[in-house]
């Protein structure tokens, strides 16, 4: 994600290799979103996704406090695998790319305080911008403007304010003509199309709520 070469991956070290838990089984699916176009996505991010929706319903779980240190470390091993095979992914395109930085950046602000507070969110939102600026004009988005939609707001709600979110303000201005038919969108609505990819409702819906707020005050 930085652009350097790779020293290390999540098969360097013994207690990076995490694994799928065989007791929950259930976690490991597509969201509905995914689902529906699972045929346009490599096997292996195919297979990241299922994983990420695995971390989404643990963060969802009311049991789940992130105070044990051993499920932290777990937690945080996941989502170093998630993004580790996200890096390795081969670069088809574009809007591939997009749909990469996309699910890391979601799977980012599913983690301990550790991930979302550091330079990570910001570094990423930063690339998925300029992929989505790159790929704006690609047809592909034409047949699949819930998944824009997701990938947008997604990146817009975890950048930090200044150019970045800016761009992403924009990129949704033009988007919401071309491809949305609708020059806004009410937040209910807007919760109706995340909730088809990746949400938390505890870790993302401050920071959604805020930037759709921060959207429509200048609208």
């Amino acid at each position: 994600m930085t652009g350097s070469d790779r020293i290390v991956n999540n098969t360097t070290f013994a207690e990076l290799r995490w694994g799928r838990d065989p007791f929950s089984a259930e976690f490991f699916i597509l969201a509905p979103g995914f689902q529906k176009r699972a045929d346009l996505f490599p096997e292996d991010f195919i297979e990241v996704l299922k994983d990420i929706h695995a971390l989404q319903c643990i963060q969802d779980l009311p049991s789940y406090t992130c105070q044990n240190p051993i499920e932290m470390c777990r937690i945080d091993n996941q989502q170093a695998s998630i993004g580790s095979r996200l890096v390795g992914l081969p670069k088809l395109s574009a809007f591939m790319e997009a749909c990469y930085l996309g699910a890391y950046l979601s799977a980012c602000m599913l983690c301990s305080k550790v991930w979302r507070h550091s330079v990570m969110p910001s570094h990423v939102s930063h690339h998925l911008l300029h992929k989505l600026q790159e790929s704006n004009d690609d047809l592909f988005w034409d047949d699949h403007p819930d998944l824009l939609m997701w990938i947008l707001y997604t990146g817009g709600s975890f950048s930090p304010k200044g150019p970045t979110r800016s761009g992403f303000k924009a990129l949704l201005q033009i988007n919401h003509t071309l491809r949305f038919k609708a020059k806004s969108i009410s937040l209910p609505e807007l919760l109706e199309v995340l909730r088809q990819f990746v949400w938390s409702e505890r870790m993302y819906r401050a920071q959604v709520e805020e930037f759709w707020e921060d959207i429509h005050t200048e609208t």
